[in-house]
């Protein structure tokens, strides 16, 4: 028996050695992309040898996707500072200059609030001076701009711009995997902007990559650490990685930062709720109202403080603010929400016609 525990553990060595001095071999001959293949396969097998990560860590910085590094870090030595990665970032921007300088980035307007969608999903642009390109991006061409980005590519010009622009085209595109690998190459070619790590996380967070997504954040937080963007989406991530109190935290740092934002407000609501601190809530919502201007903007934001009211059990309340709504035949979520709270009022008649008009049964 003692025998047996011997040789295994003797296999279980020679085994992790074996994939360790791989990844080294391949390398040192300068294959970076397959020495990270044997690493993650070593870590699949060995999920707790810290070395395996701080390597694997090393050559992300190597080939310049400071995002995965911080990563692959975190696993190796725990999720606090970054400021290594920040001094390496210098570091590497200064010794691989680009050969352009970006124009001032620009950021979309953020879309409405929305009870599913607490990102912000700005994309922020960035690209070399006079692109037609991004003239072409910036008028809502999207898929022509691609192809302007494309032709350059084919022709032969290639910088890490170049690269950056064809992701966020992608990206608007919904084409997220292809967005990505252009992003990746950027990072190779020495670009790890704010600009680049935002639209990267953004990416990933659209593939569910929630961990990735939320390092790249966390990294471009350390860049700019009052940026209204990066906290917004970072604490999406928190949200989305179950870390409620980090998100509230970020959502916290962006509003106070950004006074008088109703979107932030509406989101920082939002967070609230789902701590489970819906009083507080409450007072955000209605301070995201008192910042409305638009009507949708303040519609949506009325059915996210209804749907809090409804989780307080407080349906009276909730059901005079969803008969001021102004409501057609086609507002079947008001309607919805209407006959519940008639419904959770005892007041069956008049729900069986809410419930109807939910349904579209309106003829």
């Amino acid at each position: 028996m003692v025998i047996g525990m011997v040789r295994n553990l003797k296999e279980f060595k020679f085994s992790l050695l074996l994939l360790f001095s791989s990844a080294l071999l391949l390398e040192t001959i300068g294959s970076k992309n397959n020495a990270l293949l044997i690493l993650k396969k070593a870590m699949h097998i060995f999920p707790h040898n810290r070395e395996l990560y701080l390597h694997a860590s090393r050559l992300y910085l190597k080939n310049g996707q400071v995002d995965k590094a911080v990563m692959y870090w975190k696993k190796a030595a725990g999720p606090e500072n970054i400021g290594s990665f920040i001094y390496w970032l210098e570091r590497y921007k200064k010794r691989y200059p680009p050969d352009n300088e970006p124009i001032k980035p620009t950021a979309q307007s953020p879309s409405t609030p929305g009870k599913n969608d607490l990102e912000k999903k700005w994309l922020a642009g960035q690209a070399v001076s006079g692109d037609a390109g991004l003239e072409l991006l910036e008028k809502g061409y999207i898929e022509e701009a691609l192809q302007f980005f494309l032709q350059n590519l084919r022709v032969g010009k290639t910088d890490p711009f170049l690269h950056f622009n064809i992701g966020l085209a992608l990206s608007k595109l919904n084409r997220h995997e292809e967005a990505l690998a252009n992003y990746e190459k950027a990072q190779k070619m020495g670009l790890n902007s704010l600009e680049l790590l935002n639209n990267k996380g953004y990416s990933l967070f659209n593939l569910h990559r929630f961990d990735e997504a939320q390092s790249c954040y966390e990294l471009a937080r350390g860049l700019a650490p009052n940026d209204y963007t990066i906290l917004n989406n970072l604490a999406a991530c928190y949200l989305k990685t179950n870390q409620k109190e980090k998100a509230l935290d970020s959502f916290l740092g962006a509003a106070q930062n950004n006074p008088g934002d109703a979107t932030l407000e509406n989101n920082l609501a939002m967070c609230l709720e789902a701590t489970g601190n819906t009083p507080k809530a409450i007072e955000h919502y209605e301070r995201a109202l008192s910042l409305a201007k638009d009507t949708q903007t303040r519609k949506q934001i009325l059915i996210n403080k209804i749907n809090c009211l409804i989780k307080q059990k407080q349906f009276s309340e909730a059901l005079a603010i969803c008969e001021k709504l102004p409501c057609s035949d086609q507002e079947y979520e008001i309607w919805g929400l209407r006959a519940e709270l008639l419904n959770e009022l005892g007041r069956t008649r008049e729900a069986a016609e809410s419930y109807r008009k939910a349904l579209g049964l309106t003829g």
